[in-house]
């Protein structure tokens, strides 16, 4: 947080709820028709990158603070002001202080709020007009929350002026410059034109016309702004034309026009002020207005005694075990252990303390404090999901689980506490079902359209209390591909999402990796057409947007643009190095090109920065697979195993090392686990139908890759099994058949065409169509030897021995070394028999076999 210059009182701020930060008071005193209350906030130092910092809003609201606490202001004490300072300010910690003032306001009190930072609107709409950004508001999404809507401010004003009969004065400095997400259509002049609309018995002081911004600099007060440094001097008495010894509504008016408009020139700036014009705003002190004269061009420090409050008045009368009980709520709110450990919690120690009638001055502060709290973190994690942090979303299902678990209960509590009839209990249960439907849909895998309504119901319940929300919406897009394999309504849904969030580049993004990542079928046409889609929005937010850049690494990679792929994941990381997918990712893209050690690096630093993600602990598992390290590989793909055991991606890497190392009755017994556990998944059946196949048993494996079909009529692999079972059978027209199929739904496999390839050198007068999908195969992936033997075996069985002679020597240089292969199979290949005259042929076999040719 930065603090005042020194030509500004070095304040203690007073926290939301009375717990000292260290604004004294000087003296405490009450108004003489009534009290005095106030709520100061002060935003500076933003949270999220995207909503620019400005330079003094903070200072300015310590320097009004300080005023409010001298004579001419009031001489509040830490019982009639609350302070709220950038990351103390959240939309939480805001309308909690806004309901003290609620609580404690009386008829002819006087109440002040204050706010210094940034106003706007995503979109020129009358469903938003207008949001006053809190600490913890999300750069985009202003409905996602840590913002505050007028309206809600509006209803806090009006219950106070007319219910409780108190005169409200709303002073806001939030039209400032900058690039936000409503900049095109004029966000904080909006923003600004419903704050200056007038209400009975409210006076507003606000910094500028709707039109103009607000202006701030060194030269007023050595860094303030132009109009909280004229209207401290102006309420501390220079305003008092008439010389009363008061300051009234316009007088200040007049005197921060004459100043302020006259100062920022050539610039526009001219405050406006709303309400009863002969209003009293503040009493006149000699002393401290000869302080303000003599100091003219610096701002008066004012300096604050001890004094005090009423939460130490009520502690100093209770038992010390009572104020250590106290003590302890206070520690587990700042700990954030609401709810457990059971007898040592938050929860625990307020009922204890809520039912003591000896701190019942203290129990409306403690709920407000306790349902602020509970609120905080929810609203942390969702502005993580709106900019889609990849940190947050490469964490691994059981470190979400465990994480956003606790936040229905958490909003539920806050809720309650609140009661149904505050301002803000619409939304706690909006986010509170949004999370509920958030929860069911972590880290799903296959369409299932019945959990797919039910997670839907959520979320159009979640809407119904709180409309137009973007990142529901998204989230619906988002159930819609997932579980209801629902392309256009996915986009219907995502279209909504920046319609009402018009700056959001994530929607777009999130399409184009829906559609890149696709089943086995990557529609990267359709995902390039998000992918500019989101450039478009915005070209420079997209380039420093992690998770965009990894979409566009993804699209690269699956289009076989290597190259650009690296550079992108690269970029990535010199923009923030700490995000595991990044890593992840790089390693895929080393997996395509071959490059397993260099995968096992960028595993093993994703691995370091989430140790509980099951993708890459089990993606560094099959690396060592392919690099025949099959101790390493099964120690890993157990471990991601014991992490989430229905991970389809680690099942079939700990099947096919059980298959590699021929330990078919593990690989038996493994798979039928699974399909205990998850017995809706596809791809199980037709890795039990390849043990099958691989132990002759022709017609349970045909049983069992049939049912897969049946479950998942989309599932390549299952047709490439059948073309490879029936390949065994010498039953070439059926796998053929098989095998085209298979390519029908997954056009981009290299070893679909090599078995494609291999079914035509045994079909009659197929040379040509076996040479073209052999071609096709070797395109795609030239370092694999079985390709490179199945063209020795082709050349082989039409007599060019010489060709089929120098692809069989590339085949074992690559592929004998490595284990893929083997002295047996390859002697017994009937398509090389041609070969066994050739005097090369014995060479090969002792070059690449020598311990089969021991004395």
């Amino acid at each position: 947080m930065k603090y005042l210059s020194t030509l500004l009182i070095v304040l203690l701020t007073v926290s939301l709820f009375g717990q000292e930060k260290g604004i004294t008071p000087i003296l405490k005193t009450d108004v003489v028709n009534g009290n005095t209350y106030a709520v100061v906030v002060g935003i500076s130092d933003y949270q999220d990158d995207g909503i620019p910092d400005l330079n003094y809003a903070d200072d300015d609201a310590l320097a009004f603070a300080g005023f409010l606490q001298s004579n001419a202001g009031g001489s509040l004490d830490e019982d009639h002001l609350k302070v709220l300072i950038n990351e103390e300010a959240t939309v939480a910690q805001f309308a909690i202080a806004l309901d003290w003032l609620w609580e404690v306001v009386k008829e002819n009190d006087k109440v002040i709020i204050y706010f210094s930072g940034h106003g706007d609107v995503e979109r020129k709409s009358l469903t938003q007009p207008g949001f006053l950004l809190c600490w913890d508001a999300p750069a985009k999404v202003y409905m996602a929350g840590g913002t505050f809507a007028l309206p809600m401010l509006q209803e806090v004003i009006s219950t106070l002026s007319v219910q409780n009969k108190a005169k409200v004065i709303v002073i806001t400095d939030a039209c400032r410059s900058g690039k936000l997400s409503g900049s095109s259509v004029g966000g904080a002049q909006i923003t600004g034109a419903n704050l200056a609309k007038q209400y009975s018995n409210e006076i507003k002081i606000l910094s500028c016309q709707p039109e103009e911004y607000s202006i701030e600099g060194k030269q007023w007060g050595g860094g303030r702004g132009a109009f909280s440094y004229h209207l401290i001097n102006g309420l501390m008495g220079l305003a008092d034309n008439n010389e009363n010894g008061q300051v009234s509504l316009k007088e200040i008016g007049r005197y921060l026009e004459d100043r302020v408009t006259e100062e920022v020139a050539p610039l526009s700036q001219n405050p406006m002020i709303i309400g009863n014009k002969v209003e009293k705003i503040s009493d006149v002190f000699p002393d401290l207005l000869a302080q303000v004269e003599e100091n003219k061009n610096e701002q008066v420090q004012f300096f604050a005694t001890a004094s005090r409050g009423i939460e130490e008045d009520v502690l100093a009368e209770v038992d010390s075990s009572v104020v250590e009980i106290y003590i302890a709520f206070q520690k587990s709110l700042k700990e954030k252990n609401f709810m457990s450990p059971e007898d040592a919690c938050s929860e625990a120690y307020y009922q204890i303390l809520s039912a003591d009638p000896k701190l019942e001055k203290l129990h409306s502060s403690m709920r407000r404090n306790y349902a602020a709290a509970l609120q905080d973190d929810a609203q942390q994690v969702m502005n993580n999901w709106l900019k889609n942090d990849l940190l947050e979303y490469s964490l691994s299902k059981v470190s979400k689980a465990a994480k956003y678990g606790v936040y229905p209960q958490y909003l539920t509590r806050a809720s309650e506490l609140l009661g149904k009839d505050h301002y803000m209990y619409t939304n706690l249960i909006a986010r509170k079902l949004y999370f509920e439907g958030y929860l069911m849909h972590i880290d799903l895998r296959n369409p299932d359209e019945e959990l797919g309504q039910k997670i839907l119901a959520k979320y159009r319940a979640s809407l119904q209390l709180l409309p137009n929300s973007p990142h529901t919406y998204l989230s619906m897009s988002q159930v819609h591909f997932d579980q209801m394999d629902n392309p256009d309504s996915s986009e219907y849904y995502t279209h909504l999402a920046v319609e009402y969030a018009p700056t959001w580049v994530e929607p777009y993004s999130t399409m184009s990796f829906n559609y890149i990542e696709r089943n086995f079928m990557a529609d990267t046409v359709r995902a390039k057409y998000f992918l500019d889609l989101a450039d478009e929005i915005d070209s420079s937010a997209a380039k420093s947007n992690v998770f965009h850049l990894n979409n566009w690494g993804i699209y690269y990679l699956k289009t076989k643009q290597f190259n650009k792929s690296k550079n992108i994941f690269n970029k990535a990381l010199t923009i923030d190095s700490t995000v595991c997918g990044t890593y992840n990712n790089l390693g895929i893209l080393y997996v395509k090109q071959k490059l397993y050690p260099q995968a096992e690096m960028a595993y093993l630093n994703a691995i370091r920065l989430d140790s509980t993600h099951t993708i890459p602990i089990s993606n560094i598992g099959i690396v060592y697979m392919y690099m025949g390290k099959f101790v390493e590989a099964e120690e890993f793909l157990l471990k991601a195993m014991s992490i989430d055991s229905t991970n389809l991606g680690t099942q079939n890497g700990l099947f096919n090392l059980y298959l590699k190392t021929r330990r078919y009755s593990e690989a038996e017994s493994f798979i039928m686990k699974c399909i205990e556990l998850d017995p809706a998944a596809a791809g199980l059946y037709s890795n039990l139908g390849n043990i099958y196949m691989y132990t002759n048993r022709f017609q349970q494996a045909e049983e069992q890759l049939l049912k897969c079909i049946e479950l998942d009529s989309t599932f390549f692999m299952a047709y490439a099994t059948l073309g490879s079972m029936n390949l065994m059978k010498r039953d070439w027209q059926q796998a053929l058949s098989w095998t085209q199929k298979a390519i029908k739904h997954e056009p981009d496999v290299a070893n679909l065409y090599g078995q494609l390839g291999y079914i035509y050198i045994y079909l009659p007068d197929h040379f040509k169509e076996a040479e073209i999908a052999l071609n096709k195969a070797f395109k795609m992936d030239p370092l694999d030897p079985m390709i490179l033997l199945m063209y020795s075996t082709l050349y082989s069985t039409h007599n060019k021995l010489e060709k089929a002679m120098k692809y069989l020597d590339q085949a074992l240089e690559i592929g004998a070394g490595k284990g893929r292969l083997s002295y047996m199979p390859l002697v017994m290949n009937p398509g090389l028999v041609a070969l066994h005259k050739d005097p090369k042929w014995n060479m090969l076999l002792k070059k690449y076999f020598p311990d089969k040719f021991k004395e």
